[in-house]
Formats: C-alpha cells, sequence, structure tokens
C-alpha cells in the first residue's frame, strides 16, 4: 500500500513541475491541509539530472498543487547541474530547494565540491544559483570559510 501511495505522490509531482521529479523512500505521509509531504528514511530523489539522499525530505505546495519548496534534512548528499554546463557535488545537513527562483539553500557542515575545477568550498550557510552557477558561502563565529583549490606552479625551468 505504501508502495503504491508514494508512486501515486510522485507521479502528482511530477504533472505539476517542468521536470519529472522521482523519489523513493522507506515511508511517505501527506497533509492536505497544511500542503506538504514527507518521505521518511532512504530518501532518494532524482530531479531532471540533480540528484539527493537525504533522512527526510518535505514538499511543500501551493494552493494550485505546485511544488514551492523541497527541504531535505539528516546528512543530504547531493549532485546539482547548473545551467552553464558546471556541476557540484556535496553534503550539508539540510538542503532547502525553492524552485521559483532555481536557488539551493544549503546549511550546517556544507562540503560543495567542483570537480571539473578541482575545487571544494566549506561553510555553515551556501547559497547556490541554479541559473547561473554562483554561490555564496557564509561562515559562522566558530567555523570560517574555507576554499580549496589547486594552483599550478610553473616548472623551475620554464620563464614567466
Amino acid at each position: 500500500m505504501r508502495k503504491i501511495l508514494t508512486l501515486l505522490m510522485c507521479a502528482a509531482i511530477a504533472l505539476v513541475s517542468a521536470e519529472n521529479v522521482e523519489i523513493t523512500a522507506d515511508h511517505f505521509e501527506a497533509d492536505q491541509m497544511k500542503k506538504v509531504t514527507e518521505f521518511i528514511g532512504n530518501v532518494h530523489m532524482k530531479k531532471g539530472s540533480d540528484e539527493l539522499n537525504a533522512t527526510k525530505v518535505y514538499v511543500y505546495f501551493d494552493d494550485k498543487r505546485k511544488p514551492v519548496r523541497y527541504e531535505a534534512v539528516g546528512k543530504s548528499s547531493f549532485v546539482i547541474h547548473m545551467q552553464n554546463g558546471r556541476y557540484y557535488v556535496g553534503k550539508a545537513d539540510k538542503l532547502v530547494y525553492r524552485p521559483g527562483s532555481e536557488l539551493y539553500e544549503l546549511y550546517g557542515n556544507v562540503v560543495l565540491k567542483e570537480p571539473k575545477l578541482d575545487r571544494t568550498i566549506m561553510g555553515e550557510k551556501v547559497v547556490v544559483e541554479k541559473v547561473t552557477g554562483r554561490a555564496n558561502v557564509e561562515g559562522d563565529d566558530g567555523k570560517p570559510v574555507r576554499f580549496i583549490f589547486k594552483v599550478e606552479e610553473p616548472d623551475a625551468g620554464t620563464n614567466r
């Protein structure tokens, strides 16, 4: 019965969004009055080429049953593809995606890697714009922002 409900809800989500959304989880709950669905346990979500794994995922809907916010909590890991061809791989304690503005908000112990450029950003809050690929990173009092990247040094015998 749970699997049937999950399949029906995933079908409903897919119908109201521009890209198909596929969510699998151990458990599913929906509250039509609050306009929220909750996927619990071993959650895997795929939306286009983006992927997310988390302990829980909440999907919030507007009055027209369109998703307005996805919220993942509990050791989220993800792959986010930007429209400019770049992509990020990372993890965070909490991830919020706002489909209207195509904005990802990452909170708590954020590690964001850009494999193509061999760069890693770490912070407590990161906001990523899917359209531009821009990332804004914030630390907090106890944890400053860290940025790790590779610098290729010229050979000793090479003129500059």
